[in-house]
């Protein structure tokens, strides 16, 4: 009877990696992590599988860039069965670590573009930065709150109309405010 149903290649992204050579010079490493003799760099250590001596390793290694390194020394006796790496394949969610900024496109994405939540609440999507805006709040003789903008940033603000300004506020995108230990007001974009 045929198979009915998805290949599993479309389930796992499975790829050997060449064997590392141990050697007792190199002790725990770090090795080179290479794939068809190129250089080959994993989304983590938890997306590899390491059989040294016929013993499968995992978590007992570290991974940074394109090299691995051992909790434990190797020598020149011991052998490298096989390496794999666990790529993605078909995830809902990744794992922890296996989304790097490299991951990203920035096809159709413009300078001052911003992520946020669409009008809907209920996805992601490209909107714009918005302009840097400062509200003043002063009265007028008539005790009137009178508010002054800068029109999202079209209009500008002269020091001497800031200085009648009984309180103010600044709002713009990008930004997140914060308060350190000294009482001060931070904006970190």
């Amino acid at each position: 009877m045929a198979y009915i149903g998805q290949n599993l290649d479309r389930f796992s992204n499975v790829e050997k990696l060449d064997a590392i050579t141990p050697s007792t010079a190199t002790g725990a490493g770090p090795y080179n992590l290479t794939k068809g003799s190129v250089a080959f760099t994993p989304s983590s250590a938890d997306t590899m599988v390491v059989s040294i001596n016929g013993v499968v390793q995992y978590g007992n290694f570290t991974v940074n860039g394109s090299t691995i390194t051992f909790s434990g020394a190797l020598t020149d006796s011991d052998t490298c069965d096989f390496i794999y790496h666990m790529g993605t394949g078909f995830i809902t969610t990744p794992a922890d670590n296996t989304v790097k900024p490299s991951s990203f496109s920035t096809s159709g994405i413009a300078a001052g573009n911003v992520v946020k939540v669409n009008d809907a609440g209920n996805a992601w999507e490209l909107g714009n930065a918005s302009s840097a805006e400062v509200y003043g709040f002063s009265k007028n003789s008539d005790g009137q709150l009178i508010i002054t903008t800068t029109n999202q940033g079209t209009d500008s603000i002269s020091s001497a109309t800031f200085a009648t300004f009984d309180d103010t506020l600044f709002s713009a995108s990008g930004f997140t405010f914060s308060i350190d230990s000294n009482g001060n007001l931070i904006a970190t974009i």
